[in-house]
């Protein structure tokens, strides 16, 4: 187990005492040790094997024994002792947004909910409403998060289903009867939520004997002639996993078969009529001689393919914008972030800690400000004396407040090299205010990006809705690039949208919202669903070189309300 695992199964052990009315300080004892596994570097097991954990802050030698019984089994002691005395469902009650151990204590003892179905129940009757400490807002309340969550539990994040995917492809790749294996289905066209990974894998054409573990998963029905079969295994957390067999010679066809998009198949086959027997996907688009589609545009098959089409990679990202240090809410430094920026081969590192309003993420005053940006100044001159250029460039996450104004008078904005503006307040918002809002927020001369759009929590919350057709026009008027957060809980800007901002000449800046050194990372997720929009590198704003950044930045300084937006040819202009 890895250490978010154990972390979760941790936390989870303090809400179980929570619930049946346990010591504080022994609760208080597991959220700690959650919280410094969640912060270690190091993998748990390795510090487990050299006997060096219970030296970690926070974990003490029982809390060592218990974290390698978890490592070893999944489980320890406390856990299933407390699993054998509360009902199981309130696990599932726990996880509905707005419900701690607390209220579900409550609820189990008072009105008897010890499920989901329950749950629902005493709400629809009004029994939560009448209960004290609720009410009819809270039962209403309930109710809109208990439908999100049931919506949402058979899906799961597309990062969190990429690495035990490709760990299963990996193990039947190395299958000797197995000439090939691939993902397919909707993690091959890179969806920002699944609902079960699909592995496609060609055996010889005279047939061959299937891995002795997969004989025992059951048949699933087959959707093409070009399959032999189909059988559904489990992820570990229960996500379902398809495995389809092919005979090698039918590869291709069926490897475009599987990876859909479902109405993108079926209108091909209704456009051209039987699918050929082909070994490589590619030879199915040079039988219809059109241009290869890349399997993440294939949910819109509307956008135009041109056969020189160069999409967005990370390796062509030449720097990182909206991250986070111990200024505000970050983990890391900002000498240790600016250190894991160049190590990962980056020219530049934008910092954009959280503004003044955002208490509870330890947003910074004025003076703090100050202090970081003397800070940023000093290392830019120990950088500069380098042979490979790196620079800090000094932004901020500046809250938009409820009126669309930011976060900070305008002589301090001013100090800034860039200025990321988002939402983090204020949510319960009508389309027309929330749209008011970033409008407003869009037109200060400050403001060069528009920070994760919708404030969207993939699969825990919707986020407020927008015009979005309304806020690209804004950008594109004011010349503001549009944030893709790319945080694989967010992946905000919406992909579905990248088109028609980039039709507009707005920019896109693919932000890691990096807390952490290792989360700079997440670029990588970004720019998985930015090729979903079709984004190209001249369509990115942090694709500009160090140079060509500092230039679009000063342009946008004194850029004309009148402007349609700037592309890179106004920044290479």
């Amino acid at each position: 187990m890895n250490n978010k695992q154990i972390a979760r199964l941790l936390k989870e052990t303090a809400q179980l005492l929570e619930l049946t009315g346990s010591n504080p300080f022994r609760i208080r004892a597991y959220s700690q040790a959650a919280r410094a596994l969640e912060r270690l570097e190091q993998p748990a097991s390795d510090l487990l094997a050299e006997g060096t954990l219970e030296g970690i802050p926070g974990i003490g030698k029982g809390l060592a024994a218990q974290i390698a019984e978890l490592s070893e089994r999944g489980s320890f002691g406390v856990r299933d002792d407390l699993l054998a005395t509360v009902p199981p469902g309130l696990l599932d009650v726990l996880q509905i947004k707005g419900l701690g151990p607390k209220k579900v204590r409550t609820l189990w003892q008072t009105l008897g909910v010890t499920s989901l179905e329950s749950l629902e129940a005493a709400a629809e009757s009004g029994q939560i409403a009448q209960l004290q400490g609720f009410g009819a807002r809270t039962a209403t309340a309930l109710l809109d998060n208990l439908q999100a969550l049931q919506a949402h539990r058979s899906r799961r994040r597309y990062a969190d289903a990429l690495p035990p995917a490709l760990s299963a492809l990996n193990a039947l790749r190395r299958e000797q009867t197995v000439l090939r294996a691939e993902l397919t289905g909707d993690l091959r066209r890179c969806m920002e939520t699944v609902d079960r990974v699909e592995i496609l894998f060609a055996t010889k054409e005279d047939g061959a004997v299937l891995p002795a573990w997969m004989t025992n998963l059951p048949r699933c029905p087959v959707e093409n002639d070009h399959l032999v079969e189909s059988r559904e295994g489990r992820l570990p957390d229960g996500l379902p996993m398809i495995y389809h067999r092919v005979l090698a010679g039918r590869f291709g066809t069926a490897w475009w078969f599987t990876t859909g998009a479902r109405t993108y198949v079926e209108d091909a086959i209704r456009r051209k009529g039987p699918l050929p027997t082909v070994p490589a996907e590619a030879d199915l688009f040079r039988f219809w001689n059109i241009p290869f589609r890349p399997p993440e545009l294939r949910e819109v098959p509307t956008i135009p393919i041109d056969p020189d089409l160069r999409l967005i990679t990370v390796e062509v990202l030449r720097g990182t914008l909206h991250n986070h240090t111990t200024y505000s809410d970050g983990t890391h430094t900002l000498a240790e972030m600016a250190e894991a920026a160049r190590d990962i081969g980056l020219e530049y590192l934008g910092v954009s800690d959280h503004s003044r309003s955002l208490r509870i993420a330890n947003g910074m005053p004025v003076e703090r400000v100050r202090l970081q940006q003397e800070e940023i100044r000093r290392l830019n001159e120990r950088y500069a004396r380098d042979s490979e250029p790196f620079r800090i460039l000094s932004g901020i996450e500046c809250d938009i407040l409820a009126d669309g104004s930011l976060d900070y008078p305008d002589e301090v904005l001013a100090t800034f090299d860039f200025v990321v503006a988002s939402i983090h307040s204020g949510f319960n918002m009508t389309e027309e205010e929330a749209t008011e809002r970033i409008l407003r927020a869009v037109a200060h001369p400050a403001t060069c990006i528009l920070g994760h759009p919708t404030g969207r929590l993939l699969l825990a919350r919707s986020g407020y809705p927008i015009d979005h057709h309304a806020v690209i026009a804004a950008c594109a008027a004011h010349g503001v690039a549009i944030e893709l957060n790319a945080s694989p809980h967010r992946l905000d800007l919406d992909w579905r949208w990248i088109h028609e901002a980039t039709r507009r000449g707005v920019l896109i800046s693919i932000n890691p919202d990096a807390h952490t050194r290792e989360q700079l990372g997440n670029v990588r997720w970004g720019v998985a669903v930015a090729r979903k929009g079709a984004l190209t590198p001249d369509q990115c704003l942090n694709a500009c070189s160090l140079e060509e950044l500092l230039d679009w930045l000063r342009r946008r300084r004194s850029l004309p309300p009148e402007s349609t937006g700037l592309g890179r040819r106004h920044i290479q202009g």
